[in-house]
């Protein structure tokens, strides 16, 4: 599926899940100074609640890409439960932004210092500087009753359920 480069606002990840992490870097020995930082995440594409509180959720399997990232920090404390609970996905609360003035990476555009808030583990925090965002969603978004993907239309795609 194309990318999704919709304009920025704080709230449009609010819960979606976050099932992984990685960097993509060039090789600056080459001249590649890419350096981005992307998320795969359950996108909610929409949701609304009927009147008894019900929730209808159209989900997406999608990557979040920041590029030109830059001070990555993570600080997220899953518990200790002495080896008895398994790592799970990790679910936003908002993403903000704020301009950084004088950065010296990015000479031709605005750049960003940006926070993602996490409702779960509670008080779990990314925060990192890039330039701009894509949104690209992998496959069709699914409705659903909850806002989270079953695990084999995450990884087959249409079709699997």
């Amino acid at each position: 599926m194309a990318a999704d480069r919709s304009d920025y606002a704080p709230h449009q990840w609010h819960d979606n899940l976050i099932l992984g992490l990685s960097l993509d870097l060039g090789d600056i020995e080459a001249g590649d100074w890419r350096s981005t930082l992307a998320l795969d995440i359950d996108h909610i594409v929409s949701w609304s609640c009927a009147l008894d509180g019900v929730g209808a959720f159209h989900v997406a399997p999608a990557t979040l890409q920041f590029f030109h990232a830059t001070d990555l920090r993570i600080a997220v404390d899953c518990g200790d439960s002495g080896g008895q609970t398994s790592i799970h996905e990790w679910s936003i609360d908002c993403i903000t932004r704020r301009p950084i003035e004088n950065q010296k990476i990015c000479f031709d555009r605005p750049y960003y210092a940006w926070r993602i808030e996490l409702n779960w583990p509670r008080g779990g925090l990314i925060g990192f500087a890039a330039s701009d965002f894509a949104l690209t969603l992998r496959a069709e978004p699914l409705a659903l009753a909850q806002p989270k993907l079953p695990a084999a239309y995450r990884r087959h795609g249409a079709g699997a359920q």
